[in-house]
Protein backbone atom coordinates (compact mmCIF):
# COMPACT_ATOMS: atom_id res chain seq x y z
CA UNK A 1 0.00 0.00 0.00
CA UNK A 2 3.14 2.53 0.96
CA UNK A 3 3.81 2.28 -2.96
CA UNK A 4 0.23 2.78 -3.73
CA UNK A 5 0.48 6.18 -2.40
CA UNK A 6 3.28 7.34 -3.71
CA UNK A 7 1.97 7.10 -7.23
CA UNK A 8 1.31 9.96 -8.80
CA UNK A 9 -2.61 10.75 -10.29
CA UNK A 10 -0.90 11.59 -14.14
CA UNK A 11 -4.17 11.09 -16.87
CA UNK A 12 -2.66 7.99 -17.87
CA UNK A 13 -3.47 6.33 -13.69
CA UNK A 14 -6.48 7.91 -14.02
CA UNK A 15 -7.83 6.23 -17.02
CA UNK A 16 -7.10 3.23 -15.73
CA UNK A 17 -9.11 4.15 -12.83
CA UNK A 18 -11.63 4.91 -14.90
CA UNK A 19 -12.05 2.47 -16.84
CA UNK A 20 -11.50 -0.05 -13.82
CA UNK A 21 -14.65 1.75 -12.46
CA UNK A 22 -17.17 2.05 -15.21
CA UNK A 23 -16.16 -2.15 -15.43
CA UNK A 24 -17.02 -2.44 -11.74
CA UNK A 25 -18.29 0.20 -10.01
CA UNK A 26 -16.11 -0.74 -7.03
CA UNK A 27 -13.75 2.42 -6.03
CA UNK A 28 -11.42 0.20 -3.91
CA UNK A 29 -10.99 -2.15 -6.48
CA UNK A 30 -10.46 0.07 -9.65
CA UNK A 31 -7.71 2.26 -7.59
CA UNK A 32 -6.21 -1.31 -6.79
CA UNK A 33 -6.46 -1.82 -10.64
CA UNK A 34 -4.62 1.81 -10.99
CA UNK A 35 -1.64 1.25 -8.87
CA UNK A 36 -2.78 4.06 -6.52
CA UNK A 37 -4.64 4.17 -2.89
CA UNK A 38 -8.36 5.11 -2.74
CA UNK A 39 -8.28 8.39 -0.43
CA UNK A 40 -6.28 9.49 -3.64
CA UNK A 41 -8.69 9.59 -6.05
CA UNK A 42 -11.23 10.74 -3.51
CA UNK A 43 -9.03 14.01 -2.68
CA UNK A 44 -8.99 14.46 -6.74
CA UNK A 45 -13.12 13.96 -7.20
CA UNK A 46 -13.09 16.39 -5.01
CA UNK A 47 -10.49 19.15 -6.03
CA UNK A 48 -11.18 18.70 -9.71
CA UNK A 49 -14.20 19.46 -11.37
CA UNK A 50 -13.47 17.08 -14.91
CA UNK A 51 -12.69 14.04 -13.30
CA UNK A 52 -15.53 14.20 -10.79
CA UNK A 53 -17.72 14.54 -14.08
CA UNK A 54 -15.55 11.24 -15.60
CA UNK A 55 -16.14 9.54 -12.07
CA UNK A 56 -20.10 9.96 -12.54
CA UNK A 57 -19.90 9.10 -16.26
CA UNK A 58 -17.88 5.73 -15.31
CA UNK A 59 -20.64 4.97 -12.51
CA UNK A 60 -23.43 5.67 -14.79
CA UNK A 61 -21.60 3.50 -17.53
CA UNK A 62 -20.76 0.26 -14.68
CA UNK A 63 -24.52 0.53 -13.41
CA UNK A 64 -25.47 0.46 -17.07
CA UNK A 65 -23.75 -3.00 -17.47
CA UNK A 66 -24.63 -4.16 -14.34
CA UNK A 67 -28.75 -3.45 -15.67
CA UNK A 68 -27.64 -5.14 -18.96
CA UNK A 69 -26.27 -8.06 -16.92
CA UNK A 70 -29.39 -8.17 -14.88
CA UNK A 71 -31.48 -8.49 -17.96
CA UNK A 72 -29.29 -11.34 -19.42
CA UNK A 73 -29.56 -13.28 -16.64
CA UNK A 74 -33.53 -12.71 -16.98
CA UNK A 75 -33.77 -13.65 -20.21
CA UNK A 76 -31.93 -16.58 -19.80
CA UNK A 77 -34.58 -17.48 -17.25
CA UNK A 78 -32.62 -16.66 -14.21
CA UNK A 79 -31.46 -19.57 -13.23
CA UNK A 80 -28.94 -19.50 -10.61
CA UNK A 81 -28.53 -16.50 -7.77
CA UNK A 82 -25.48 -14.94 -9.31
CA UNK A 83 -24.31 -13.19 -12.26
CA UNK A 84 -21.20 -12.41 -13.53
CA UNK A 85 -19.98 -8.51 -13.96
CA UNK A 86 -16.19 -7.05 -14.47
CA UNK A 87 -15.46 -7.87 -10.76
CA UNK A 88 -16.83 -11.25 -10.53
CA UNK A 89 -19.62 -13.11 -9.40
CA UNK A 90 -22.46 -10.92 -8.24
CA UNK A 91 -25.55 -11.77 -5.86
CA UNK A 92 -28.66 -11.28 -7.87
CA UNK A 93 -30.37 -9.73 -4.89
CA UNK A 94 -27.73 -7.35 -4.49
CA UNK A 95 -27.44 -6.30 -7.96
CA UNK A 96 -30.90 -5.92 -8.09
CA UNK A 97 -30.33 -3.61 -4.30
CA UNK A 98 -27.29 -1.43 -5.70
CA UNK A 99 -29.10 -0.61 -8.76
CA UNK A 100 -31.88 0.37 -7.05
CA UNK A 101 -29.90 2.71 -4.76
CA UNK A 102 -27.90 4.33 -8.22
CA UNK A 103 -31.12 4.78 -9.75
CA UNK A 104 -32.72 6.71 -6.40
CA UNK A 105 -29.31 8.67 -5.90
CA UNK A 106 -28.85 9.87 -9.51
CA UNK A 107 -33.30 11.12 -9.25
CA UNK A 108 -31.74 12.87 -5.74
CA UNK A 109 -34.36 10.35 -3.78
CA UNK A 110 -33.00 9.73 -0.11
CA UNK A 111 -31.70 6.32 1.07
CA UNK A 112 -33.86 4.44 3.65
CA UNK A 113 -34.32 6.90 6.40
CA UNK A 114 -32.61 9.80 4.76
CA UNK A 115 -33.66 13.27 3.44
CA UNK A 116 -33.07 14.03 -0.31
CA UNK A 117 -29.93 14.73 -1.91
CA UNK A 118 -30.13 18.68 -2.99
CA UNK A 119 -27.02 20.18 -4.80
CA UNK A 120 -26.82 23.63 -4.40
CA UNK A 121 -25.77 26.75 -6.86
CA UNK A 122 -23.05 28.79 -5.98
CA UNK A 123 -25.13 31.63 -5.70
CA UNK A 124 -27.05 29.75 -2.74
CA UNK A 125 -23.88 29.35 -1.22
CA UNK A 126 -22.58 33.34 -1.84
CA UNK A 127 -25.93 34.05 -0.04
CA UNK A 128 -25.50 32.37 3.25
CA UNK A 129 -21.94 33.13 3.32
CA UNK A 130 -22.83 36.84 3.08
CA UNK A 131 -25.58 36.26 5.62
CA UNK A 132 -23.47 35.25 8.15
CA UNK A 133 -20.84 37.28 7.40
CA UNK A 134 -23.63 40.12 8.11
CA UNK A 135 -24.34 38.53 11.70
CA UNK A 136 -20.56 38.38 12.41
CA UNK A 137 -20.54 41.98 11.93
CA UNK A 138 -23.65 42.96 13.90
CA UNK A 139 -21.92 41.42 16.77
CA UNK A 140 -19.06 42.85 16.61
CA UNK A 141 -20.81 46.34 16.60
CA UNK A 142 -22.75 45.43 19.29
CA UNK A 143 -19.86 44.20 21.64
CA UNK A 144 -17.92 47.03 20.80
CA UNK A 145 -20.43 49.87 21.38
Amino acid sequence: MAEEKQRRLTRAVQGVFLDQLAGTCNVRASARAAGIDPTSVYALRRRDARFAGEWLEALRAGYDLLETELVGHALRGGAGDTIEDGAGPVAVDVALKLLTAHRNAMLGKPHKGGTPLKRVTSEETDKVLLARLDAIERQRREAAG
